[in-house]
């Protein structure tokens, strides 16, 4: 099966850039999003998204483009979502740091969490090791 292909068999289906009008491809069980952005819209998304509800948005990411994208992308949401809560939690102690302090301390955050998924990986894939072609 090819890896743009759905499960149904039918590949995905032509839909046009909702801000340019280019011509996309969507997976099936995207069609329900409100509207669709090419990779080229999506890299100026901040001036063209403005006021949009971006979860409702299909954005058409080509595979090798997936890992420029995905990390930051990925952060940016965690930051949005879980930093407020830490902030909240924390705010008197981040306080007290020094600047140098503070950006030791979340960097090393930072390269722990890196540093276990790599190593959670590794482990995933020592567990389930891929036959290898040819």
């Amino acid at each position: 099966m090819k890896e743009s292909q759905s499960i149904t068999g039918k590949g995905p289906v032509k839909v046009k850039c909702s801000f340019c009008g280019k011509e996309i491809e969507c997976p099936e069980n995207m069609m329900h999003s409100k509207k669709h952005m090419c990779y080229d819209c999506f890299r100026n998304a901040g001036e063209l998204a403005e006021g949009e509800d971006l979860e409702q948005i299909h954005v058409d990411i080509p595979m090798d483009k997936i890992n420029e994208v995905l990390p930051e992308n990925m952060t940016n949401s965690l930051v949005n979502e879980i930093f407020p809560d830490v902030w909240k939690e924390r705010k008197d102690k981040f306080k007290a740091m020094s600047k140098r302090k503070l950006a030791e301390e979340m960097f090393g955050a930072g390269a722990y969490i890196a540093i276990q998924q790599m190593l959670a990986t590794m482990t995933e894939d020592e567990k389930n090791p891929r036959k290898q072609d040819g």
